[in-house]
C-alpha cells in the first residue's frame, strides 16, 4: 500500500466512526445529547429579567441535571405566587399558573420538600376557582346537542360543548390539574373534566379551534394551540388512564402530520371563511391549500396568512417536536424519519436561546417510557 494514502484511510476511518457516533444515533438518543449541551449553555445564565413562565419550563428541564439550581427557580416561583394560588406576570394567569402547578409538584417529587407540594396545591385551588368562576358567568349552557360535539366540523358545536371555550386554556390547566391528581380527588375530579371537554371538543381532522364561539377570527387550527391542548390529554392520560385520551393524543398528532412538509411544518390551518375574507381584503398570500405560515403585521398585530416561510416564527416545528416528544414519552412510536427531518431543521434555524417547547421536548424524551406500547 502507498504509505501517503496511509493517513488518509486512518482520518477516513476516524471520520466514518465519528459519523457513526452521532449522525446514526436515533433521533431521541440525539435528543438527549441535545439535553446536555443545552444545560450546558443554560446553567450560568442570569436569569434576574426571566418570565415567570420561562422559569417554570427551566425549573422542569434543569431539574434532571441540578436539583439546586432548579430548588432556587422554584423558590422564587414560590415568592410571585399571591394568596389565592395564582402565579403570573402577565394577563393570563390560567396558562401561567397551570404550568407552575406542573413544575411545583414535579419539584416536590423530585426533592421531597412540602413546600413545593403546598405551592402546587394551592395553585390547583387557584384554578379550580376560576373553572367555578368561569362556569357562573359564561352564558355558553351545555346542551345535549354540545355535548355530542365530537368529530363535528361546525365551529359553534365545537367550541360550545364546554363552558370554556379556549383550548389552550383548557391544555394547560389540565397538565397542571393532572399533575395533582395523585394527591386529592378533587385534582383529579377537575382534570377529567378538563380532559372530557377537550375530548369533546376535538375536530374530525384532529386538531382544537384556537377559538372564542362569538369570534370567527380565532375560529382557525394554530399549531401551538392544538399542542397545548394535547399536553393537557397526555398528562391526564397518564394520570387518569383514560384511553379516549391516548385515542385523542393519535388523532391530534395525525393532524400534525397533515401540517408537516418535509422538515417544517406549516404553522396554522385556516378556516375558510376567514381566508376567503382575507382575500377580498387582499391581506393574505395565496396558497393551493389551507395550510399557512404565521406572519405578525407589527403595527397592528394581527394575524394573517403567508404561504411562503418568509415570515415564520418557528412555532410549527417546536409544536411539532413537543407533540412527538408527548408520544415518546408515553412509549408510543412515532415516524422517526419525520421527527428527524424537523428536528434537523429546528437546529439549523433556532435562536441561540432555547425556546420553552424545545426544552420541554428534551425533558419528555429523556424521561420517556423505555417499552413501547402497541396502538
Amino acid at each position: 500500500m502507498n504509505k501517503k494514502l496511509v493517513p488518509i484511510i486512518a482520518s477516513l476511518i476516524v471520520l466514518i466512526l465519528l459519523l457513526d457516533k452521532f449522525y446514526f444515533l436515533s433521533v431521541e438518543e440525539r435528543m438527549e445529547k441535545q439535553s446536555l449541551k443545552e444545560y450546558e449553555y443554560i446553567k450560568n445564565k442570569n436569569l434576574e429579567d426571566t418570565s415567570i413562565i420561562k422559569l417554570g419550563y427551566l425549573s422542569i428541564f434543569i431539574a434532571d441535571f441540578d436539583t439546586e439550581k432548579s430548588e432556587e427557580i422554584l423558590d422564587r416561583v414560590i415568592e410571585i405566587q399571591k394568596e389565592n394560588g395564582e402565579i403570573s406576570d402577565n394577563v393570563n394567569s390560567k396558562l401561567s399558573t397551570g404550568l407552575c402547578v406542573f413544575s411545583l409538584i414535579y419539584g416536590y417529587e423530585k426533592t421531597g420538600k412540602e413546600k413545593y407540594k403546598e405551592a402546587a396545591l394551592k395553585g390547583g385551588d387557584f384554578l379550580i376557582a376560576e373553572i367555578e368562576e368561569w362556569k357562573a358567568t359564561n352564558e355558553i349552557k351545555i346542551t345535549e346537542i354540545s355535548k355530542n360535539a365530537r368529530h363535528e366540523g361546525d365551529p359553534k358545536s365545537s367550541l360550545e360543548c364546554y363552558y370554556w371555550t379556549s383550548p389552550n386554556d383548557l391544555g394547560i390547566m389540565a397538565l397542571g390539574l393532572g399533575a395533582l391528581a395523585p394527591y386529592n380527588t378533587k385534582y383529579s375530579d377537575y382534570a377529567r373534566e378538563l380532559g372530557d371537554a377537550l375530548y369533546s371538543m376535538q375536530l374530525k381532522n384532529g386538531g382544537w379551534y384556537d377559538g372564542y364561539t362569538q369570534i370567527p377570527v380565532r375560529r382557525d387550527q394554530s399549531s401551538w394551540y392544538v399542542v397545548m391542548a394535547m399536553l393537557g390529554m397526555w398528562q391526564c392520560y397518564k394520570n387518569l388512564g383514560d384511553e379516549r385520551y391516548l385515542e385523542s393524543l393519535l388523532e391530534a398528532e395525525n393532524w400534525f402530520l397533515n401540517m408537516w412538509d418535509g422538515g417544517s411544518v406549516y404553522d396554522i390551518l385556516a378556516y375558510e371563511e376567514n381566508y376567503n375574507t382575507s382575500l377580498s381584503e387582499g391581506r393574505v398570500e395565496t396558497s393551493e391549500d389551507l395550510r399557512f405560515d404565521y406572519k405578525r403585521y407589527e403595527e397592528t398585530n394581527e394575524r394573517d396568512y403567508a404561504a411562503s416561510s418568509e415570515y415564520t416564527y418557528y412555532y410549527g416545528e417546536h409544536s411539532f417536536l413537543l407533540a412527538e416528544s408527548l408520544l415518546i414519552n408515553l412509549g408510543i412510536k412515532v415516524d422517526e424519519e419525520k421527527l428527524k427531518l424537523t428536528f434537523d431543521h429546528i437546529l439549523k434555524n433556532r435562536d441561540e436561546d432555547p425556546s420553552n417547547w424545545f426544552l420541554l421536548s428534551l425533558w419528555l424524551v429523556r424521561n420517556r417510557e423505555l417499552e413501547q406500547k402497541n396502538v
